[in-house]
């Protein structure tokens, strides 16, 4: 597909509105949730309900943050089945007009041309001098599903959420970069806490009160469930697929996603690190060519951020810090040599 300037701008707009989406929504949808929880709740019991819901909320935190990933969530799922229904669209009009495209058949003769239209002057035997039959007998069988191929090669690329067909080792790399990073994660924490001891006050306090270690089915559903599918889908899978379309090269548009996603996060402890993993995630995108197995790097992560490092550290409280380091850098560098080496391909679109 040719790609004028005009649809390379119109795509790189889509990705910054997917972005301005992702980083305003949440906000709004809260605001949505706390509204309409207000509103019923005077109408019911005035002042008074008002105040209960609220001490309601706070004491299930996890329960507003679900709902309000499940709000936030639905115009993304809307956005990205309209996306992709138009790729289908698309992929169909342009298996039709491969359809049309003639074929040779392995007679050697044009599929379309019907044998009785063959002038008799050319026997059945090669002919002597050159002519149609032998430019024909001259010219290789294509295939109609190699034609089929190159025909739809030059479609938009699409967000892949394939499962199958991804090498199997990405799936391993993925989960052993969301152990590593967490690792990883723990070392800029430790920097920022000696640059910026502000910020990292004002981190540890919202973590306190953010009911991430309120270990529950609602801890699992908002924490470990519907932040890697609504994030990874947005980010990773709308957002680095507009540039895709866009031509921007991947560094670039790897870089610029991860800005985005640490942007979303609202916090400047909270900004620096997960921008260093949405480069990361990002890259597991291009190269197992879904974004599921992202979506399970991250579901990995935020599972060893709060309950697996809650277990090490009960289990061995005696860890060094340089250990867990050690551990992380390992397991970051031998997933992402695998990666490259062997656990997949540059992203396809499906």
């Amino acid at each position: 597909m040719q790609k004028t300037v005009g649809y390379r701008i119109k795509n790189v707009l889509l990705a910054l509105l997917v972005f301005v989406v992702m980083i305003e929504l949440p906000t709004l949808t809260s605001g949505i949730v706390l509204g309409v929880i207000e509103g019923l709740a005077r109408a019911n019991g005035g002042s008074r309900a008002v105040a209960e819901a609220y001490l309601f909320l706070i004491d299930n935190l996890n329960l507003f943050s679900a709902g309000v990933y499940v709000l936030f969530g639905i115009p993304v799922l809307i956005w990205v089945v309209v996306q992709r229904r138009r790729g289908r669209r698309a992929e169909r009009a342009r298996a039709a007009q491969a359809a049309h495209v003639p074929q040779v058949a392995a007679t050697g003769l044009p599929a379309q041309v019907p044998a009785a239209s063959i002038p008799a002057a050319f026997p059945a035997q090669a002919p002597a001098t050159p002519g149609l039959a032998g430019y024909y007998e001259q010219q290789p069988v294509v295939p109609p599903s190699v034609s089929r191929g190159n025909a739809l090669a030059g479609l938009p690329e699409q967000i892949s959420f394939r499962v199958r067909g991804v090498a199997r080792s990405a799936w391993f790399d993925a989960a052993f970069l969301g152990i590593g990073m967490q690792f990883v994660t723990t070392f800029i924490m430790i920097l920022v806490m000696v640059l910026l001891p502000a910020a990292m006050e004002e981190y540890q306090e919202l973590v306190g009160d953010s009911g991430l270690l309120d270990y529950g089915i609602m801890w699992f559903i908002s924490t470990i469930v519907l932040p890697p599918l609504v994030e990874e889908t947005g980010f990773r899978g709308l957002g680095l697929t507009y540039l895709k379309r866009a031509g921007v090269p991947f560094v670039v548009a790897n870089v610029l996603q991860a800005l985005a996603f640490g942007l979303f996060h609202g916090n400047l402890v909270q900004g620096i690190y997960t921008f260093v993993l949405g480069l990361f995630m990002g890259y597991v995108v291009h190269r197992s060519g879904s974004v599921v197995p992202a979506m399970l790097m991250h579901a990995v992560y935020n599972l060893m951020g709060t309950l697996g490092s809650d277990v090490l550290y009960t289990l061995v409280p005696w860890l060094p810090f340089w250990v867990e380091l050690a551990v992380g850098a390992v397991l970051s560098l031998g997933a992402m040599i695998s990666l490259h080496d062997r656990g997949g391909r540059p992203a396809a679109s499906s």
